[in-house]
């Protein structure tokens, strides 16, 4: 197993996944380069794939009254991941803090494995919605609170 394909079995999403199967997510991929100031995604824009870091940091940003950072993220975090689902627009802006590359799987070919019945595609989707449901959990706590 290469080192590099191991390190994608710690992104949330890809959890329980063997390597070969992450190799063959991997395959439908695309590698991205990104610089410091560059918008990787932007809020109210058809989203078109979701995006793994493998190095660099960058910011989720919510426009509005005024703009707002809703976190960064660093090596091994992802976004945009409810696009592989959804054909809504991105829900927030993701910027390019400081030089990094991204993994970007696209919508497309994603969508085309889980027609086919692709079982792969299927246990990323299962953890996708595993991960929303804690965020949603998280959310209704904070609000309790």
């Amino acid at each position: 197993m290469s080192e590099y394909v191991e390190s994608f079995q710690k992104v949330p999403l890809f959890e329980g996944l063997e390597p070969a199967e992450i190799s063959q997510l991997l395959r439908i991929s695309e590698d991205i380069s990104a610089r410091k100031s560059d918008t990787v995604v932007l809020q109210d824009t058809p989203g078109d794939g979701f995006y793994i870091i493998g190095a660099g940091a960058f910011e989720v940003l919510k426009s509005g009254n005024r703009n707002e950072v809703l976190g960064r993220l660093e090596q091994l975090s992802f976004f945009g991941e409810m696009s592989l689902i959804s054909n809504d627009v991105r829900s927030a802006t993701v910027m390019c803090v400081e030089d990094g590359r991204l993994k970007k799987i696209p919508s497309e070919p994603f969508q085309k494995l889980l027609e086919e019945g692709d079982l792969v595609a299927y246990k990323v989707i299962l953890n996708m919605a595993r991960i929303l449901a804690q965020r949603l959990a998280a959310s209704d706590n904070r609000l309790v609170s």
